[in-house]
């Protein structure tokens, strides 16, 4: 994503030519038009290089950021995001499919580490509890301006709700469950079927083929691994394949095309 860094880095580097008042303003609606996970981010990029360029030349000839927002900012945000296209596919499984794999592989990762290892059903939800803070989190990401909305509000509780309710729950629910081992043939399917999924994903999605190509590779070393007896061998592949999980996890191609719809933001 290496694009996208540098759009956000000159963004930042304009926001910075308003001053005041005016910088914590615009600073919650550039945050605010961010958070948005539905919307190309690279097309909210170009829409907030639109709007910072806009709200530069109006500050320049006197006029107060708050007054081209009127009293309802968040609305106006809106505004821009609905003009705005959503993620495409290719987007979607770069930023979220290795977020997906990496929770499910990490724990058989381990256990070619510490064959010992056991499962227990609120370690195997606790792993996916951040995911949905991410999403919690969008829907609440409108609490700092000034004026709140029937969504911001009811995103805020969605959010409070995952943080304590959430964990409360399942504490309480599989307190009397006793962690589990799960057999390596049962293991040995899931991650060949995982390592075929990544497989089609690669053929399937092209211009992202090299993050399908990784994953497989990984799943391999999984059942590589579970195949063999627990010995150093399984111990080193353990360590390779969290190593590489890591780094995929990180890792963010930039898309072949990347959408520039203009906004229409005028001053």
């Amino acid at each position: 994503m290496k694009k996208l860094t540098q759009l956000r880095a000159a963004n930042d580097q304009q926001l910075k030519k308003i001053h005041g008042t005016d910088y914590t303003y615009t600073e919650t609606v550039i945050q605010y038009l961010r958070g948005d996970l539905r919307k190309d981010p690279y097309a909210i990029e170009q829409a907030i290089s639109d709007l910072l360029a806009t709200l530069i030349d109006a500050q320049q000839n006197g006029h107060k950021v708050a007054s081209f927002f009127s009293d309802d900012p968040q609305a106006a945000a809106d505004n821009i995001l609905k003009e705005l296209p959503h993620i495409s596919v290719t987007y979607l499984f770069s930023m979220y499919w290795p977020l997906l794999m990496f929770l499910l592989i990490q724990n058989i990762l381990i256990m070619l580490i510490s064959p010992s290892l056991r499962f227990s059903l609120s370690d195997v939800i606790g792993i996916n509890f951040f995911a949905l803070l991410m999403i919690g989190a969008s829907f609440a990401r409108g609490i700092f301006f000034n004026k709140l909305s029937r969504k911001t509000i009811a995103g805020l509780w969605i959010l409070l709700v995952l943080m304590f309710v959430v964990p409360f729950l399942t504490g309480y629910l599989f307190r009397g469950v006793a962690p589990f081992a799960i057999s390596s043939p049962t293991l040995i399917r899931f991650s060949a079927i995982l390592c075929a999924i990544n497989l089609a994903c690669a053929l399937w999605l092209r211009p992202i083929f090299l993050i399908f190509l990784g994953w497989t590779g990984v799943w391999l070393i999984a059942v590589l691994g579970l195949a063999l007896p627990s010995s150093e061998l399984t111990v080193i592949l353990g360590i390779a394949g969290i190593v590489c999980a890591l780094g995929l996890l990180f890792y963010r191609p930039d898309p072949l095309h990347s959408s520039t719809k203009s906004t229409g933001i005028h001053p």
